[in-house]
């Protein structure tokens, strides 16, 4: 077993402080059992805003639920572990029923409370609304403190680009050279920093209200296209065994497309010059050698892989932050 370094994250800070806060304000109005007002907040603090306000309406209305059922059955049927046990097959089907089966462990709580009461009155129910109102209150306002993950994609967007730029380069050298090895930064490493810079993308879209979708996840998705395509780019020119005038051309175009990885609008001038690629293609002499054959077969089928992966950036066009 490794043990991770000791570090207090931001989630722990607003975690403490919520408990804190709500047994403070729970002591002062002077109810019952305030210590589980803490309890609530630990069960509803979330990674995003979201989640957070989801998940205090799911719980506080599986605890108005809980509250109903648990009064009738322990006024009416006794406050015994059977009777518990009962009065929980019942209330967990109900609330997968209304679709708020995530406040199951939260009503927990105020069921247990109900369970332990000598005597189930309207001032317990009230007590109980308070303790939930604390709670779940609270979590939701240190929920509503969050910090800025832009920092954080940004450098993921840096280090893919930089990934890119590298492989776009050796790429161009390699095709003036069949016999130069092709190293590259691992494609299943790039691949990996890209998927968790949409999963970090996707996390910085719920923590709005009113943003429901975020161009940086959109800028990573476009990156991991056009990595399918790097990745059919690279077999491609490993294939070739023989290199004349047109991979030369097409080598240039590869640098080119290299030193502007991080340019908004370089796309359109890109696709022009691999067009001009094209046209010479069709007045160069044919092949003499087998070798020679598949090799300007397969530098056809690079330039149409490069179009494709100029095509996919003019479409997406700049990342809106």
């Amino acid at each position: 077993m490794q043990i991770k370094p000791y570090r207090i994250g931001y989630r722990t800070l607003k975690t403490a402080l919520g408990m804190t806060l709500a047994v403070i304000l729970s002591q002062l109005i002077g109810l019952d059992n305030y210590a589980s007002s803490a309890i609530l907040v630990v069960l509803c603090i979330k990674d995003t805003r979201i989640k957070s306000f989801e998940a205090a309406i799911y719980r506080f209305i599986a605890c108005f639920i809980a509250i109903m059922i648990g009064s009738v059955f322990f006024t009416y049927l006794g406050s015994t572990p059977i009777i518990l046990g009962i009065m929980v097959l019942l209330f967990i089907p109900v609330t997968v029923m209304v679709g708020v089966q995530e406040g199951i462990v939260t009503s927990c709580v105020i069921i247990l409370h109900l369970y332990m009461a000598k005597t189930i009155d309207f001032h317990l129910i009230i007590n109980e609304i308070l303790l939930l109102i604390i709670g779940i209150g609270i979590a939701l306002i240190m929920n509503m403190f969050m910090p800025s993950l832009d920092h954080k994609l940004n450098q993921y967007k840096r280090k893919i680009e930089d990934d890119f730029i590298i492989i776009t380069f050796v790429f161009s050298e390699a095709l003036k050279d069949p016999n130069k090895k092709i190293n590259t930064p691992s494609f299943d490493q790039v691949s990996q920093n890209i998927k968790k810079a949409k999963s970090l993308a996707f996390r910085e879209v719920k923590n709005h209200f009113v943003r429901n979708e975020n161009s940086y996840y959109h800028y990573f998705d476009m990156r991991q296209e056009q990595l399918s395509l790097l990745k059919r780019m690279k077999n491609l020119i490993e294939s070739m065994q023989h290199s004349n005038h047109a991979h030369y051309l097409c080598s240039e175009l590869m640098l080119d497309v290299s030193q502007n990885v991080q340019s908004k609008d370089y796309s359109l001038m890109r696709l022009h010059s691999l067009y001009e690629i094209k046209i010479k293609l069709q007045s160069i002499d044919l092949p003499r050698t087998h070798e020679e054959l598949e090799s300007i077969a397969a530098l056809i089928q690079l330039l149409n892989e490069v179009e494709e992966y100029l095509l996919i950036k003019s479409q997406f066009g700049s990342l809106k932050k």
